[in-house]
């Protein structure tokens, strides 16, 4: 088993991030979903120069949901450490 490449993506946790904007385009707020969950977390307000570089792919998603949701964040990383360990049976 040591000797296999396993592609942990296969078991990876569903996230989704987003940005929007209010109807003039002023204010801007991001919302996130894990694992499918159809609620989502709430929605954070940030500045439109955060929203405009997510949108533009300046910053990455797990950078991005690990800044505006690290408690989750670090749950999907133990989740992904834990199937990483028990598929290497470590």
């Amino acid at each position: 088993m040591a000797g296999l490449q396993i592609d942990v993506k296969s078991f990876d946790v569903k996230r989704v991030a987003s940005v929007y904007f209010d109807t003039e385009g002023n204010r801007c707020w991001t919302k996130a979903w894990f694992n499918d969950r159809q609620k989502g977390e709430p929605a954070i307000e940030i500045t439109r120069k955060q929203a405009i570089a997510f949108i533009n792919d300046q910053i990455s998603k797990d950078s991005w949901l690990t800044r505006f949701w690290p408690k989750q964040m670090s749950i999907y990383h133990k989740a992904i450490d834990q199937t990483r360990q028990q598929l290497l049976g470590l």
